[in-house]
């Protein structure tokens, strides 16, 4: 008698044990399934998001380019491209589209820090084209413009700020990095007259 309750008691806690475990099974496969489902939307929000912000990009680039044509250049929307590419560059850096809407926004900042008359929007503009340059030297190193970063960032320095100290930096890392390039050896010819005015240049011929 004993032992028939004994067998009944493990049959019922075998079958608790079987109802626990199928219970267990179903939530795994709910959490699964409902972490699936989340990731597909988390991951459509994504893209969606990352569609619109390159949509917006490429719209102001369509504009800049139209008044372009007509000789006119809008600062505000000029302005306004390179905080959208800035931000995009920094939520999306995987994009293969980064390096290129970056390298036109760091253009577009030497243009803007060039043209104005405000000191301080010149050296605000002059050094976000140095750090977008630096960036994609650091994240696109494969990018075809890279070389061009060291370039324009010593033109940053010797046209627009006029740090002649600098700029002989970002030039002979060119000329470094680049031996061989025709570049790299017509700056090695200009690198003696760097930040001399046109009679210090004459005044040295002459000497």
């Amino acid at each position: 008698m004993i032992l028939l309750r004994e067998k009944r008691s493990l049959s019922i806690n075998q079958k608790i044990v079987n109802m626990n475990l199928k219970r267990m099974v179903w939530l795994i496969v709910f959490v699964l399934t409902f972490s699936q489902s989340c990731y597909r939307t988390s991951s459509n929000t994504h893209l969606q998001q990352k569609g619109k912000a390159q949509t917006a990009m490429l719209q102001l680039l369509q504009t800049i380019d139209s008044l372009g044509n007509y000789g006119e250049y809008d600062f505000v929307i000029v302005k306004e491209y390179i905080a959208k590419v800035e931000e995009f560059g920094n939520n999306y850096p995987e994009d293969p589209m980064s390096a290129e809407f970056l390298y036109k926004a760091a253009l577009m900042a030497m243009t803007i820090a060039k043209a104005s008359e405000n000191y301080d929007e010149t050296t605000l503009y002059s050094q976000k084209a140095i750090l977008i340059f630096d960036d994609i030297q650091r994240i696109y190193p494969e990018f075809t413009g890279v070389r061009n970063c060291i370039i324009n960032k010593g033109i940053i320095y010797e046209d627009i700020l006029h740090d002649y100290i600098n700029a002989e930096i970002f030039y002979r890392e060119f000329i470094a990095r680049y031996p061989t390039d025709t570049l790299a050896v017509n700056l090695e010819l200009y690198l003696p007259y760097l930040g001399k005015s046109l009679e210090e240049i004459i005044s040295s011929f002459e000497q």
